[in-house]
């Protein structure tokens, strides 16, 4: 991402990583219309205090659990395998 693809005035969400759920997980920025996410500094030592600290996030933003997830799911529909990656088709 570069400053020419940000939008002006973007929609975006706090997520948890979901790497692996029993460890560390770092909140992470999702902007709508984008792949992938932006890492933060913000950690929770286990994904139910993530998700919780991104429901408080979010409910600033105007957004309930449903609507986060929905933005990080579509950011991950849309994210680009990196080359030589197994799941790239």
């Amino acid at each position: 991402m570069t400053a020419q693809t940000l939008p002006d005035e973007p929609n975006f969400c706090f997520a948890p990583a979901y790497d692996v759920e029993t460890e560390v997980q770092q909140i992470r920025i999702v902007i709508e219309g984008l792949a992938g996410h932006v890492p933060t500094a913000l950690i929770s030592l286990n994904l139910e205090d993530a998700l919780s600290i991104c429901d408080k996030l979010n409910r600033r933003l105007g957004l309930d659990r449903e609507a986060w997830t929905a933005m990080v799911a579509e950011s991950m529909h849309t994210e680009t395998p990196e080359p030589g990656d197994p799941t790239e088709h």
